[in-house]
């Protein structure tokens, strides 16, 4: 029988927990609208940014910098990770959505190329760092903090939720770039009203930090505390025994996740806009928000799914339906564009959407309760952005395969194919990873409960 203290797990969703919740959902909204805007308005800046040149080259570019600032990811997550283990999920949270949210906002100030040349693809390039180093502490603390205020049955369900948030960002900076081309006008967004896109970074960030001022830490934290169970190094303790292969095996399938994720948000956008696709901008922009309103859907439903047929079983299930169809989807995908068939480019983003995001509904959980709770934020932040390591290039290996696997397949401007291979070796890696991690359904968040 195992006994379990005061200062534990909430067995009902109250206040406390909608405020975690909530809380977090904005957060990671807040992540991906600043991420994803890069990768969906990247024609844009690339003209603004960058010197006149091939417009595929360019975008690449542009995608080529996100790259390069995902992988500051795995320094905020060690930063503000070990941080969250060692004061509290609260403070941490506090400081990565001040940041997150100003740093965004500073795109909107940033010089073009027409007036100081290559230096303004410069500062872009570190305001993407700062973002990274921002974004990769936000979920460090976050994650851990929402599912340490949701009780176990709802875990499932509101993993998906949070994680969805990120989908719901991504779905909400395509419409505000599709709105900002309706109003101004392609030529006016590229002349100045890029700015205003990024200046409304602000919105979202100002929620978070209202609701996170008045949050309290999580129990699970404070019974960490009262037991004096603070680690002295909580991230370098993943890479001690017995911790370091329950690290590395997350780091294989978050590896796969990160290939997954960009399949959607990288480079749907990139084969609608490009040749042949005969789509406008502003059509191709909302084709690609009905593959992030399905993938909030997908993910939501995942995670609640997760806590009747566990997080192991259903992710590996889903592997063999990604290896099925994966290249079928971006083949409509492509013809769709090319046809100017709304409908199957609509429908292919779906299916994109949700083959894509909806494993993502499992994460937050999934790495909550993988680690224990005096090493969690690290573990789930560091954890989370392991898969940046190999996964944070994807932008490099799409453009090789492009190039010299995939020529005759692809299109000299649209890279289909070569992102369906992308998703087939994120499925691979998703499933040696969960093949080769246990099933966490059910375990407890608190950790070291007495027993008797």
């Amino acid at each position: 029988m195992i006994l379990w203290t005061d200062a534990m797990e909430p067995e009902r969703f109250g206040v406390d927990s909608v405020k975690a919740v909530s809380s977090q959902f904005v957060g990671f909204l807040l992540d991906s609208y600043d991420l994803t805007m890069i990768l969906s308005i990247a024609p844009i800046l690339a003209k603004v940014l960058l010197p006149p040149e091939s417009p595929l080259l360019a975008t690449f570019n542009i995608i080529l910098s996100y790259s390069l600032t995902i992988i500051f990811r795995p320094l905020g997550s060690a930063i503000f990770g070990n941080l969250g283990d060692k004061i509290g999920r609260r403070a941490d949270l506090i400081i990565t959505v001040l940041g997150l949210g100003l740093v965004s906002a500073l795109t909107a100030a940033l010089p073009t190329y027409s007036e100081v040349g290559i230096l303004s693809f410069v500062l872009f390039v570190l305001l993407r760092v700062l973002v990274g180093i921002f974004a990769g502490g936000e979920y460090s603390a976050g994650h851990p903090f929402a599912m340490e205020w949701t009780p176990f049955k709802w875990r499932g369900l509101i993993s998906g939720f949070v994680q969805g948030g990120f989908s719901f960002g991504a779905a909400l900076a395509a419409v505000v770039e599709g709105a900002f081309v309706g109003i101004y006008g392609l030529k006016g967004v590229e002349d100045f009203a890029w700015r205003y896109v990024f200046l409304t970074a602000l919105a979202p960030a100002v929620i978070a930090l209202a609701v996170r001022l008045s949050m309290k830490e999580t129990p699970v934290f404070q019974d960490v505390k009262n037991r004096n169970m603070v680690r002295k190094s909580p991230l370098t303790d993943l890479f001690r025994k017995p911790y370091r292969r329950d690290f590395f095996q997350v780091m294989v399938y978050m590896t796969g996740m990160f290939f997954y994720a960009y399949s959607l948000f990288a480079f749907v956008p990139a084969i609608l806009e490009h040749a042949p696709s005969v789509f406008s901008l502003q059509e191709a922009e909302s084709i690609y928000s009905y593959g992030t309103y399905a993938a909030f859907a997908g993910a939501v439903t995942f995670g609640a799914l997760s806590q009747y047929l566990g997080r192991r079983r259903l992710t590996l299930i889903w592997v063999f339906i990604t290896l099925i169809l994966s290249v079928p989807v971006y083949y409509l995908l492509f013809t769709s564009a090319k046809s100017g068939n709304v409908v199957g480019a609509s429908l292919a983003s779906v299916l994109i959407g949700i083959i894509t995001q909806a494993p993502w509904g499992v994460i937050p959980i999934y790495l909550s309760e993988r680690f224990k709770a005096s090493m969690r934020a690290s573990g789930v932040g560091f954890g989370y952005s392991s898969g940046i390591f190999v996964g944070g290039w994807f932008s490099i290996y799409v453009e090789l395969m492009h190039e010299y696997l995939f020529k005759g397949i692809d299109t000299p401007e649209n890279v289909w194919f070569s992102t369906a291979a992308l998703l087939i070796l994120g499925a691979i890696f998703v499933g040696i990873g969960q093949y080769l991690g246990p099933e966490t359904l059910g375990t407890r968040l608190t950790e070291e409960p007495q027993k008797v």
